[in-house]
């Protein structure tokens, strides 16, 4: 299986927000979740100064490239507030979407490290 590291950077908690289904879409700069369309992986929370951890599951059902003229219809649903460092910027950001009614949260007690990576790692032996 494979799992996507997601950032928070401590005002907003997207990982966790994407594992309970209020973020239904996960952006990124560059196209680097093209081979995970229509697939399930793991969420990988990252913190700074802080270890990698498994929160849980969700499908990626579909993928598009928002202008970043356009972008400010989404925000919302990314839940990126303006001028924060995950703000568009450039031609725009490549936008995933994720069904929320496929979340699987796990409870505290579950939840694992991760090996650290860029934005994509390999989980052996995880099923969801």
């Amino acid at each position: 299986m494979y799992g996507i590291f997601v950032n928070e950077d401590g005002r907003v908690p997207y990982a966790q927000a994407i594992v309970q289904g209020y973020k239904p879409i996960e952006t990124r700069s560059k196209d680097m979740l093209r081979d995970l369309v229509g697939k399930r992986v793991a969420v990988i929370r990252t913190r700074r100064g802080k270890a990698p951890t498994v929160l849980g599951y969700v499908d990626i059902l579909a993928k598009e490239f928002c202008p970043a003229d356009q972008f400010d219809l989404y925000r919302e649903q990314t839940l990126i507030p303006p001028m924060s460092e995950y703000d568009v910027n450039g031609k725009g950001k490549w936008m995933y979407h994720l069904e929320q009614r496929t979340c699987h949260p796990l409870p505290a007690a579950g939840r694992r490290g991760a090996p650290r990576s860029v934005v994509v790692r390999i989980l052996k032996g995880e099923q969801a």
